[in-house]
């Protein structure tokens, strides 16, 4: 009787094994080409909007878009519209002063709303590897913006908690379908809405990159020493309308800039090691230990390859890596943008809780304000 011929089990082992290592050896590879592609489209939007920003200045003296400086508008924000005890009127010195809030909650001071004419395409605002994006949250629905507010504040549930008071506010039609947030009841993006959950709006503008818009309102060029080492855009989502060095570094990071990782950032024990209170809103969190000392989570928070695209205000775009950004912050080679919480620096911690433990490692040495 003659043998029937074929694979005995350990060769079928074998073979499979071998084409399960090749899998593992080339699929890194494909993920890394795909990802270099993204970030060469991402750049190419960081670049774009860069050479907006560009021509804005051109046409305005040389100055970013103005702030709010009308007093009715103050006097409507100090009387904490909406309610809660750190609501539009919040008059802290962490940037919540009803000032703040006024140019916060004007849509048409919005970049994307100043940029418009000049990008012509809203989708350069989205980023293909973004893993954070920030949504039109809030529609006003008439030109008459503050009036709106006014007569509207009732629907909008707690200032704490969603409508105007977070910066994402945009004219009306801005968030695709979505013409007014308050009266169809739904989000332009996911969050709190009179108190109920609901969620995103379908096709509605996405922003994947923030940008220096609180940073620089009615500041001219001529303030900084050298344009091309200020920050305009970046990498960046969960803070739409402000850059700093660690949003930009680590922009898939809620909170980064105040030592904490998405997930735990706001839980747990708010005090120093040693059981003493950090008098600060921004605490160095013990999670932010772990975070800072893993390679591998610090990568993970990086949006391209381990670093950023930042598009500078000479109109040039680069991409830096997290640590050489960080680096470049405690070297004072990046003008117009600062740490704003103490955490995230040696400095800052010893000055709040004294020397850290050994075994720290923090984003920057320096505390630049």
């Amino acid at each position: 009787m003659k043998k029937k011929k074929g694979f005995t089990l350990i060769e079928l082992l074998v073979v499979i094994a071998i084409i399960g290592i090749l899998a593992a050896m080339v699929f890194p590879v494909f993920a890394r080409a795909r990802e270099s592609a993204r970030k060469a489209v991402c750049l190419s939007n960081v670049k774009n909007i860069a050479l907006a920003i560009q021509m804005y200045l051109a046409d305005n003296n040389d100055t970013f878009s103005p702030s709010e400086h009308r007093q009715e508008v103050f006097d409507f924000f100090m009387m904490s519209p909406g309610g809660g005890d750190e609501g539009c009127g919040y008059t802290d010195d962490d940037h919540r002063t009803p000032e703040a809030r006024a140019n916060w909650c004007n849509p048409y001071l919005r970049w994307p709303v100043v940029l418009d004419e000049y990008v012509k395409n809203r989708d350069v605002w989205r980023c293909p590897s973004a893993k954070m994006d920030s949504t039109a949250r809030f529609i006003i629905l008439t030109q008459d913006w503050v009036g709106y507010l006014s007569a509207t504040q009732g629907m909008w549930g707690d200032a704490s908690s969603t409508g105007p008071c977070y910066e994402n506010v945009f004219p009306s039609g801005w968030g695709g379908w979505v013409t007014d947030s308050v009266l169809q009841g739904t989000n332009a993006g996911p969050g709190i809405q009179g108190g109920a959950d609901v969620g995103a709006a379908n096709k509605v503008f996405v922003m994947g990159y923030s940008n220096a818009e609180q940073n620089f309102y009615d500041t001219k060029l001529v303030e900084f020493q050298d344009v091309a080492h200020v920050p305009v855009v970046a990498d960046g989502g969960s803070k739409a309308a402000f850059l700093s060095p660690a949003t930009m570094a680590y922009p898939d990071i809620c909170c980064a800039e105040c030592s904490g990782v998405h997930g735990v950032a706001w839980y747990g024990d708010a005090s120093c090691p040693d059981g003493s209170w950090c008098d600060e809103e921004c605490f160095v969190w013990h999670a932010h230990y772990d975070w800072a000392t893993d390679p591998e989570l610090k990568r993970a928070s990086t949006r391209h390859l381990g670093g950023a695209n930042i598009g500078w205000a000479d109109g040039h775009a680069t991409w830096v890596h997290a640590q050489r950004l960080c680096a470049m912050s405690d070297e004072g080679d990046i003008e117009g943008v600062g740490l704003i919480c103490y955490g995230t620096s040696v400095q800052g911690y010893q000055r709040e809780c004294g020397d850290p433990p050994a075994d720290v490692e923090f984003l920057f040495s320096k505390t630049t304000y």
